[in-house]
């Protein structure tokens, strides 16, 4: 399965892009500053039936990017799309 990470999935087009993602099959990590956000998108596409994980960072911290990257990678392969 394709994998994709969406940084700012807050509500809005982020959002609209992760479930766009999901509905056409990849596996989108959502990154967000808020948890609530995250918490909000991860739960509209999974009842979407789409394959989808949320993880916090700030867009402005490299090393909190770079982690969620990393985590996404390792859950589902390899980064083929980041919006």
């Amino acid at each position: 399965m394709a994998s994709a990470v969406v940084v700012g999935a807050g509500p809005g087009i982020g959002a609209a892009v992760a479930a766009r993602l999901a509905r056409e099959g990849l596996a989108v990590t959502v990154v967000a500053r808020s948890p609530g956000t995250v918490r909000d998108v991860t739960e509209r596409i999974g009842r979407g039936g789409g394959t989808v994980r949320g993880l916090i960072a700030d867009s402005t911290d490299e090393k909190a990017l770079r982690a969620a990257l990393d985590t996404a990678a390792s859950a589902d392969g390899p980064v083929e799309l980041l919006v």
